[in-house]
């Protein structure tokens, strides 16, 4: 096996994503110490690194894609890395940008490997030339670094990296019977229609009065979950908007259960080793999305001849709608929580 000194993984967006990466790299960094494993990734993929991940030869490069346009730009960031002095590069992202320093790098005399995202399996999941588990994008992760030489098991622990988030105080005091909901995604295909979710918080408070609901989401959803509080304000908190990644993140580790759509809040309820129920629409857990160590079973989904139409959720339904999502009952939501939360 080839000794490296030091490696340069790379994994820009989005969010989700990216955290699926943090379970791969924490392992690697461990099984190697004496490797030094450099994350070339965003502003907010840093943040839930360095508040997630305290190995002393794991560190982060943060970069604004936007500041690196064209070949000129790209150029440019190659001879930025370049300078870290890296043996060899983990592409965990491959697109084009990322391609473009993997060939320099290659050109150097560096060894490159690159995600295999399987866009040909995914591609007949969606049109129904299959219908079975893909190769989960965590595998996918540590499948790079095992090309590379560096073989392991990912054996990250949210639980124990959720006990440390707790030593510091946040807006969900702990010991109470507390559940998370992120009711928004980026794209229409991933979400739960806003009035379906206010129907199953009625029923849920109806059911469990004595929850306490918070909701997570970004300051442009901050104005309309307010109006959600509105509808009880003794049980729900609107947290979205209001705090940082990693505010949110302590907050996670002090809940009994998280909701989210198919979108990086189930990602980051998985770090925190958070059992989350998930929804999913126009996408389907086979493509390999699943948040990590999350449960099947705790999947909400219709099972229509039209699934999974999309891997991202961003295709216009085909009959206009979203029936996968539309035709999922409040009832059923608000009692897989009520079960959960009471088993």
């Amino acid at each position: 096996m080839k000794t490296f000194r030091k490696v340069l993984a790379i994994r820009l967006s989005a969010l989700g994503d990216i955290c699926m990466t943090l379970p791969v790299l924490d392992s690697v960094s461990r099984t190697y110490p004496d490797v030094q494993f450099t994350l070339l990734t965003s502003k907010a993929g840093a943040i839930v690194m360095e508040t997630m991940l305290h190995q002393p030869n794991l560190s982060v490069k943060v970069i604004n894609k936007r500041d690196y346009n064209g070949i000129a730009g790209l150029n440019r960031l190659y001879k930025e890395l370049k300078a870290l002095d890296v043996d060899a590069v983990a592409d965990l992202h491959d697109v084009l940008r990322t391609q473009w320093v993997d060939l320099r790098f290659w050109l150097s005399g560096k060894p490159v490997m690159r995600i295999q995202k399987g866009r040909s399996e995914k591609k007949a999941l969606t049109t129904g030339a299959i219908h079975r588990q893909l190769t989960t994008s965590v595998e996918r992760y540590r499948q790079v670094f095992s090309a590379l030489g560096l073989d392991f098991t990912i054996d990250y622990d949210g639980a124990s990296h959720a006990a440390l988030l707790r030593e510091k105080p946040c807006a969900v005091p702990p010991e109470t019977l507390s559940v998370g909901i992120a009711p928004f995604a980026q794209h229409r295909g991933k979400v739960y229609p806003e009035t379906l979710m206010r129907q199953m918080l009625i029923y849920l408070v109806e059911q469990l009065p004595e929850v306490k609901i918070y909701l997570f989401g970004g300051p442009d959803e901050q104005e309309v979950l307010d109006t959600w509080v509105a509808d009880h304000p003794e049980h729900i908190k609107n947290l979205a908007g209001r705090q940082t990644i990693e505010d949110d993140l302590r907050c996670m580790a002090n809940l009994k259960l998280m909701v989210s759509m198919d979108s990086a809040n189930m990602h980051l309820a998985s770090l925190v080793g958070l059992r989350c129920i998930s929804i999913w629409g126009a996408t389907h857990r086979y493509a390999g999305f699943l948040g990590y160590r999350q449960n099947e079973d705790d999947c909400i989904e219709l099972e229509l001849p039209c699934r999974p139409c999309s891997i991202y959720g961003n295709k216009p339904c085909k009959y206009g709608d979203y029936r996968c999502l539309t035709k999922i009952e409040p009832k059923v939501v608000a009692q897989r929580i009520k079960d959960i939360l009471t088993q």
